[in-house]
């Protein structure tokens, strides 16, 4: 059984509105992939000490000024250096359990569960099991 924690109604129109962009093709930044960049496996790239990230995959909205970055940040057992937040993060747990320091405040997460970070939070986050892998959905507001 999944449990979720949102912290406003607001999050969850975020996700619903991403998930529809993605599966309806709404934004303008995907979809024109050539074969070769189907084929390849996804590139990851060390984001700070003991996380790596996966190559964004961008959206821009039409209908609204604003876009998504969406990532996948996998880490091993350990700590991380301070992660930088430019903009809001919305993060999903989606393998493993881990515990986020946000602001000097700690919490619990485990697989299925989403947060919150706000832009210009200081987030750290442990990791006590093998593996985890996070989805981070950066939404930026306003105009490019």
């Amino acid at each position: 059984m999944f449990f979720f924690r949102f912290h406003s109604l607001w999050i969850g129109a975020t996700t619903i509105v991403a998930s529809a962009a993605i599966f309806l093709g709404l934004g303008s930044g995907q979809a024109q992939q050539t074969q070769e960049e189907q084929a390849s496996p996804p590139q990851y790239e060390s984001l700070v000490k003991g996380i790596a990230a996966s190559s964004p995959l961008q959206i821009q909205f039409k209908s609204a000024p604003l876009r998504l970055e969406i990532r996948n940040l996998v880490m091993g057992r350990g700590d991380t250096e301070a992660i930088p937040t430019p903009t809001r993060i919305l993060m999903e747990v989606r393998q493993g359990a881990i515990t986020t320091t946000i602001n000097d405040e700690k919490h619990d997460w485990r697989q299925g569960d989403f947060s919150m970070v706000d832009k210009g939070s200081l987030m750290t986050i442990q990791n006590p099991g093998e593996v985890a892998v996070i989805r981070a959905i950066y939404i930026y507001e306003g105009n490019r």
